[in-house]
């Protein structure tokens, strides 16, 4: 059965990023299959390829499967502003469906 971990913290900037990628990168030393997800990503840049997000490269940079971008950061916004959702239902409720389904599948080939 395969694991899922979710790294949170109380603000940005303070390494969430750093030890999802460490463990990550442990985990596929160790031989497992990894996948990695950051849902939402603002403060991107725009390449030939899409918006980027450095935070959302570095995960992708650790993930043992081929994924596309796309399926790691399916939310990608250019101005860099922390993401307030308003405590309606209705706005946690399309979060889940618009990012689950794609975490999901991301996920799809990965063995713990």
């Amino acid at each position: 059965m395969a694991q899922a971990y979710f790294i949170t913290g109380t603000d940005t900037e303070i390494g969430k990023t750093t030890i999802a990628a460490g463990l990550l990168h442990a985990a596929r030393r160790a031989g497992l299959s990894t996948a990695a997800a950051k849902p939402v990503a603002s403060g991107c840049v725009q390449t030939r390829e899409g918006l980027r997000n450095e935070d959302a490269l570095a995960l992708l940079g650790e993930c043992s499967l081929a994924l596309r971008y796309e399926e790691v950061n399916p939310l990608a916004f250019e101005p860099a502003i922390a993401l307030i959702w308003r405590p309606a239902r209705w706005a946690c409720n399309w979060m889940w469906r618009r990012c689950s389904g794609r975490c999901r599948r991301s996920s799809t080939g990965a063995r713990t």
